[in-house]
């Protein structure tokens, strides 16, 4: 089985038929590499499992554990 890492997208350009707003956040998993990419209504954060300390964190933990992975500052409380 393919490894799947974690992301967080964060909207930056609001959906003109209004399905999600800038702002709005997402996170989950995925089998895209980690990194940082532009999409057309905001922005993806890939990190690797390995990233996150426990084997199944809550969403606002991936938010915060990727936020600190490319910050390189804690934001995590």
């Amino acid at each position: 089985m393919e490894k799947k890492n974690y992301y967080l997208f964060i909207v930056c350009k609001t959906h003109p038929a209004g399905f999600f707003k800038a702002g709005d956040c997402g996170v989950g998993r995925t089998t895209v590499g980690p990194g940082i990419r532009d999409c057309l209504y905001g922005t993806l954060y890939t990190v690797p499992q390995e990233v996150m300390p426990v084997s199944r964190p809550s969403a606002d933990s991936i938010k915060r554990y990727i936020l600190t992975y490319y910050l390189g500052r804690s934001v995590i409380k």
